[in-house]
């Protein structure tokens, strides 16, 4: 679900009303970054296709049982109990809901599983066994490796219709391990990169995947829980957190600047190394350290955040080894070799910043869960009004199993409704789900 972002107007204490705009910009720092505001709201956006709570086509189908319910009224005998017999079923299915969705979106996203399911086959046998868990379901998914005038190698994937490159981004802290929430990334500086120079990117994806200390698979009375558990109930410091910024570029948003760098896939590289760059740029410059992947370090990104086994991997990159598929989709679930995922879609956020609750506690608290890996997903774009972006948010939890799995997803679930976080799970849609929250910059 989209979502812009949108600052409260109201004004923050410390500054007088009726202060002249001359005045306030020549004034102090500090009276400037008073002027801040305290909250941002993230609004669904209004989506096409609806008037009001209901959506077009419901009406249309309703519209069209009044108008044959008043034919065969008009036409009167034998005509009135087919037309008002049509008339029902068309009623009956602009108002049934299935599972909290519309008849119609259910049956759409039922049929899209299905199709999914039969177009699904093993990755071919030139495929990176790293890159299987995306290449089973995303025909043409390939790398594209770019070596620039220095002879850097520059990691990129993409199915020909687009080209993503990823930023491994740090933290400069001292601490091993820093506290929850302890180094805020601004998703400002990411939007500002939306647009280099006269590059337009499609997304922007922040990216951050938690594995929790002490692990929940050990037994309770496990040395390591034991010795991990008081550090992690005084600093709630997970065990490993990794960050990734993940640039994607469609060509076709940009024609001219791809034409400017030589034009074709080379062009293409070349916008998207420049943008790529600038990303690893800010995020240097605010106090992180930022590093463009190489092509190898991009795919085993690729497979860490999509928790796939490493043995697994390996026996199936081994010469001679039978082509096998390593995922599959219910409706609930998909899963990568032994991991079982499931992903959510965030349709509303509380009140966020300084005037209200941090938008890096709030993740902190749905990483907290104790699941195999929780990752947490916002892709950027801009919005259609100037000075606006359009957030997409998901959630993806993993579990060992679909047992432990259904056990984290209602600590989240619970989890999300005490912070107010309004949570979707996309049954029927978990590959998709799934696409968007790997290091790919979002999903279309």
């Amino acid at each position: 679900m989209g979502t812009a972002t949108r600052a409260r107007s109201g004004r923050t204490p410390g500054r007088a009303p009726d202060t002249s705009r001359r005045q306030r910009s020549n004034g102090r720092t500090a009276t400037a970054a008073q002027g801040t505001p305290t909250t941002t709201v993230l609004r669904p956006l209004a989506r096409t296709g609806r008037l009001g709570p209901f959506q077009t086509r419901q009406l249309v189908l309703v519209e069209m049982a009044l108008a044959l319910a008043a034919v065969g009224v008009a036409l009167g005998g034998l005509w009135l109990i087919p037309t008002c017999t049509v008339a029902c079923l068309l009623l009956l299915l602009a108002v049934i809901r299935r599972r909290g969705q519309a008849l119609q979106d259910w049956l759409a996203t039922a049929l899209a599983l299905r199709a999914r399911r039969r177009g699904a086959a093993p990755a071919g046998a030139d495929t990176d066994a790293s890159l299987a868990a995306v290449a089973e379901s995303a025909p043409g998914f390939r790398p594209f490796p770019y070596v620039d005038r220095n002879r850097r190698t520059v990691g990129m994937l993409g199915d020909g219709t687009f080209l993503t490159a990823v930023v491994r981004v740090e933290s400069q802290g001292t601490a091993l391990r820093p506290a929850s929430g302890a180094r805020a990334l601004p998703l400002s500086v990411l939007g500002d990169a939306l647009k280099v120079d006269d590059i337009v990117l499609e997304s922007v994806q922040l990216l951050q995947q938690v594995r929790p200390a002490p692990a929940p698979h050990l037994p309770q009375q496990a040395v390591a829980r034991l010795s991990y558990a008081p550090l992690h109930e005084r600093t709630g410091a997970p065990a490993l957190r990794m960050t990734w910024v993940a640039v994607k570029l469609d060509p076709e948003l940009c024609r001219e600047a791809v034409t400017a760098r030589g034009g074709g896939l080379e062009g293409a590289q070349r916008c998207l190394v420049r943008a790529a760059d600038h990303v690893a740029s800010r995020l240097t410059g605010v106090g992180f350290q930022a590093v463009v992947l190489d092509q190898e370090e991009l795919n085993s990104t690729v497979a860490t955040a999509a928790c796939a086994n490493p043995r697994l991997a390996a026996r199936a990159a081994q010469p001679g080894a039978a082509a096998q598929r390593r995922t599959a989709e219910t409706s609930r679930v998909w899963r990568c070799d032994d991991r079982w995922h499931t992903t959510y879609a965030v349709g509303r956020w509380p009140e966020l910043g300084r005037g209200a609750a941090p938008l890096p506690q709030l993740v902190s608290l749905l990483t907290s869960v104790p699941a195999y890996a929780t990752t947490v997903s916002f892709t950027l774009r801009r919005g259609t009004r100037q000075g606006t972006m359009n957030v997409l948010s998901h959630v993806r939890i993993t579990g060992g199993s679909d047992t432990e799995l259904v056990g984290v997803r209602r600590a989240l679930e619970q989890a999300a409704r005490s912070a107010k976080v309004g949570l979707l799970r996309l049954d029927r849609e978990q590959l998709p789900g799934v696409l968007a929250t790997l290091p790919l910059g979002g999903a279309r």
